[in-house]
């Protein structure tokens, strides 16, 4: 079962980094050929503003979640710098306290937001707003998966903890590498 679960965890971080990374792509694509379009042919591709907003909400929600994961938001460390390690994982184990219960909220409030949605069509292709707000829903989720599993290793692994998500960690990068290891070598 503990294989099944981090293999599931390590595939959300891969369908995030991969999809936002596509999306990203598909909207500077899109945003090039359209400026071309406009300017050299004289001609915009009106279909263009929808696709590239679909892409964008897709590589902003999914890359937010990704660089959470990873520990790649910025972060003001002064406080934390000055304590000694009890105190240290005592604060970030309140941060993502704080966090999973601010996600669980947003988690919330994206699922209402997509239920209501399915109602609103967009100009060209005619596609239910779920269709953009959905990547909101898998962005909270996965950060509130995220957050807890943050606290579990805080708990459960506290030095190692404290050093994946000081400011030169990988976040849960580095459990996963480290799960991953210790598996094959077993």
């Amino acid at each position: 079962m503990k294989k099944a679960g981090r293999f599931c965890l390590r595939c959300m971080g891969k369908f995030e980094e991969y999809v936002s990374m596509t999306m990203m792509s598909v909207t500077l694509i899109v945003t090039v050929v359209n400026v071309f379009a406009r300017y050299v042919l004289r001609n915009s591709l009106p279909w263009s503003q929808e696709i590239s907003g679909i892409a964008w909400t897709w590589a902003v929600m999914l890359g937010i979640s990704w660089a959470y994961r990873s520990n790649l938001h910025m972060g003001i460390d002064l406080l934390v710098q000055k304590v000694g390690p009890r105190a240290k994982r005592a604060l970030f184990i309140v941060t993502y306290v704080i966090l999973t219960i601010a996600f669980i909220f947003m988690l919330y409030m994206s699922i209402q937001i997509t239920l209501k949605g399915g109602y609103k069509l967009t100009n060209y292709f005619k596609l239910p707003y779920w269709v953009k707000y959905i990547s909101a829903v898998i962005a909270f989720f996965n950060m509130t998966v995220y957050s807890i599993r943050f606290i579990f290793y805080a708990v459960k692994e506290p030095k190692k903890f404290v050093e994946s998500v000081s400011i030169n960690g990988s976040g849960l990068d580095d459990f996963d590498m480290t799960a991953g290891k210790e598996a094959e070598a077993v």
